[in-house]
């Protein structure tokens, strides 16, 4: 992804020397020559990033920070402030308009292009997280598998879902099948690091489904570990009298009345020393057809992939 950046400046040299900065750092670069024609391109480039001058003519710094700030649509869009002030009141004065930093001239050029990918990573890691268990999405799931594949890494994908939980979802409603997942979240994090490795990952894809990403000589104990804590702790989420007949009753997706028995773990688990593997989409799509054996299982469980596959 090529991040566009939007220099708002009335200093003619400095435009083309930001401009000639980001281009060459591979950024997309566009300008504007004061505040208001800054506003404009805002609105109609959508910039990841805006680079914006304190103090200019027609319109300025401060006041296209406060209106965008006002803007739920640009809330979020990094904007980092300049001046040619260094005093304590100028920067006081941006941050707390919500600007995410600051920087004076004259600038050093590593420091200016460190503090801009610094701001833009967190931004790309802030969208792909979870907002349930603060875990990070598919993207992060992806760029750590396409960056094993590339070092040539061994490494095992478990993929974790949780089998009847649509229908607790439905008998308890979303607030008990939240705090579900949120347990969930929190065993698969102790398993890695009870019996895992630091280079471990875990990601939450989205609602029931996790995706680990482990050394091939532990995914064997952390499935086991994962499959122990969960059927002991999942009892507390059920009402006692439900627990105890080993099923609810509830409506499946034919509108018909039926027992759900309690939700177990399935866990697929992908080894890259089965067959070579060279994109994220084969072992996804692997991972998937796995799932579908693990989850036959009534009980919780885990499949370890056997199969080699020819090219």
């Amino acid at each position: 992804m090529v991040f566009k950046i939007l220099v708002i400046d009335d200093e003619p040299l400095l435009r083309e020397m930001l401009r000639d900065i980001f281009t060459i750092a591979g950024y997309n670069v566009v300008t504007a020559e004061n505040g208001k024609e800054g506003l404009e391109k805002v609105y109609s480039e959508l910039p990841d990033f805006v680079i914006l001058d304190g103090s200019m003519p027609v319109m300025d710094g401060f006041e296209v920070l406060t209106i965008l700030r006002k803007d739920p649509k640009f809330l979020n869009l990094p904007v980092m402030m300049f001046s040619a002030l260094s005093g304590e009141t100028e920067q006081i004065k941006g941050l707390s308009l919500g600007a995410d930093d600051y920087i004076t001239k004259p600038f050093k050029t590593s420091v200016l292009l460190t503090k801009v990918r610094n701001i833009l990573e967190r931004k790309k890691q802030s969208l792909d997280v979870n907002p349930l268990t603060a875990l990070p999405g598919n993207l992060s799931i992806q760029h750590d598998v396409e960056k094993r594949i590339a070092d040539k890494l061994f490494f095992s994908l478990m993929y974790i879902d949780l089998s009847n939980f649509k229908s607790f979802n439905d008998k308890y409603g979303f607030y008990r099948g939240d705090e579900v997942i949120k347990f969930t979240a929190d065993l698969l994090q102790e398993s890695i690091k009870k019996f895992g490795v630091t280079s471990d990952f875990l990601g939450h894809i989205g609602g029931d489904d996790f995706v680990i990403i482990s050394d091939m000589d532990n995914s064997i104990s952390i499935a086991e570990n994962v499959i122990k804590m969960f059927d002991e702790g999942i009892r507390k989420f059920y009402d006692k009298e439900d627990f105890e007949k080993g099923y609810i009753v509830s409506i499946d997706r034919d509108d018909n009345v039926k027992q759900f028995p309690i939700i177990t773990v399935s866990i697929s688990i992908i080894t890259t020393n089965i067959a070579h593997i060279s994109h994220f989409a084969e072992i996804s799509k692997r991972a998937s057809e796995l799932k579908k054996l693990a989850k036959k299982n009534p009980r919780s469980s885990y499949v370890f992939e056997r199969r080699k596959y020819s090219r």
